[in-house]
């Protein structure tokens, strides 16, 4: 599959860590356990509830080289709320960037806040969002607004690619964001960004790290803070009919 993008610019793919919300007292432990795997990057979601800036530093305590991607995914609803956290996340200085901090249609107080400090402000752009009509030209309307470092962009293959040509001329970084998938679909994010020159900063490819199968019959091979390319014919991978079965929780039959 690889070929058919152009070829492979890398043979490994970045990934991060990953978790939903979390208690203060909980992401020490979390962070000692992702480091002690080989993650250097760690995602966490957040809201204007939870105090970031103690999760940062117990994670700084606790792995002093992993670095943090916030996603408040819109949560902290405007810039004067952001800059609060950016000064104190700012601070304890293990921030790799921020995701979504306020309403994706804020682009002018997005640029505002890229401005404000030197923590790199990223828009995610998910195509399979149509009720929030998502769409590639938001990738330039961002680059024309100033109002971003980066890119998480989720689509696929061919649009994948396209946001990368984006994303690469304008000399920015991005990675493959997901909705915590299966395998099959995991191996397609791989390739789309093993080929994709600006797929720089950890993707969001968890494998088995949070749920208890893949489908696949051989996971991913996930070498933290890497996933190597699946080799082999089409996606290199192969589906794992046995698991398939034992999770199946219904079945449609089809006539003519």
């Amino acid at each position: 599959m690889v070929d058919l993008l152009g070829g492979p610019v890398r043979d490994k793919v970045k990934v991060g860590a990953w978790s939903g919300h979390r208690r203060l007292n909980d992401l020490g432990d979390l962070a000692a356990k992702y480091a002690e795997q080989g993650y250097d990057c760690l995602k966490l979601k957040c809201d204007l509830e939870e105090d970031v800036v103690g999760w940062c530093r117990e994670i700084k305590k606790a792995a002093p080289a992993m670095s943090v991607i916030l996603d408040p995914n819109e949560r902290w609803e405007t810039a004067g709320e952001a800059r609060k956290r950016i000064m104190g996340l700012q601070e304890v200085g293990n921030m790799l960037c921020l995701e979504d901090p306020i309403p994706r249609w804020k682009l002018s107080e997005f640029a505002q806040l890229r401005t404000f400090g030197a923590i790199p402000i990223v828009l995610h752009i998910s195509l399979p969002y149509i009720q929030h009509g998502q769409r590639i030209n938001n990738a330039i309307d961002a680059l024309q607004a100033e109002a971003v470092d980066g890119f998480n962009f989720n689509c696929g293959l061919a649009d994948f690619q396209r946001l990368d040509h984006v994303a690469s001329a304008a000399g920015l970084s991005c990675w493959h964001g997901s909705e915590v998938d299966l395998g099959i679909l995991e191996a397609m994010y791989v390739h789309s960004g093993a080929a994709a020159k600006a797929c720089t900063w950890p993707s969001d490819i968890f494998g088995r790290m949070i749920r208890s199968h893949d489908l696949l019959k051989e996971p991913l091979a996930f070498n933290p803070p890497y996933v190597n390319l699946p080799k082999g014919l089409g996606l290199g991978i192969e589906p794992d009919e046995k698991a398939i079965n034992n999770h199946q929780i219904n079945e449609k039959s089809y006539t003519l």
